[in-house]
């Protein structure tokens, strides 16, 4: 396992946030996992692929699948209870840079009666080798 820094950039609705965290990097042939804490909470990235997976549990929960192109759904959980929102990928391009990854990430999530426009810049940075 490599250390790494997870920040993601979101913006949506005209505003833009920030996160970043220290975590544990497993590189794969194609792709990565990473594993991270998020508040209270245990967070997961996986990139396989043309596809990638945000996992999120403990306190809050939420599971998405990524995939340029296609319909899902993202998953959000609170005290025992979950809910579905219709989710559409629009971009999710991720490209191997000499420190880590950057994924760029466009997707949809349909309210009822609203369409909410999210997009995402992801950087995974090693932070150190193996040991």
């Amino acid at each position: 396992m490599k250390t790494c820094k997870i920040e993601i950039v979101t913006f949506t609705e005209g505003e833009r946030s920030r996160f970043t965290a220290v975590g544990r990097l497993e590189e794969r042939t194609d792709g990565f996992a990473a594993v991270y804490p998020a508040e209270r909470d245990e967070a997961r990235l996986e990139l396989g692929g043309d596809s990638l997976v945000m996992h999120r549990r403990g306190g809050s929960e939420l599971h998405a699948r990524f995939c340029a192109g296609e319909t899902g759904e993202f998953r959000v959980g609170l005290d025992d209870r979950f809910g579905v929102i219709p989710l559409h990928t629009q971009t999710c391009a991720a490209r191997r840079v000499s420190d880590g990854w950057r994924i760029a990430l466009a997707y949809r999530l349909q309210f009822e009666g609203e369409v909410r426009i999210f997009r995402l810049h992801i950087a995974v940075n090693i932070i150190s080798e193996e040991q």
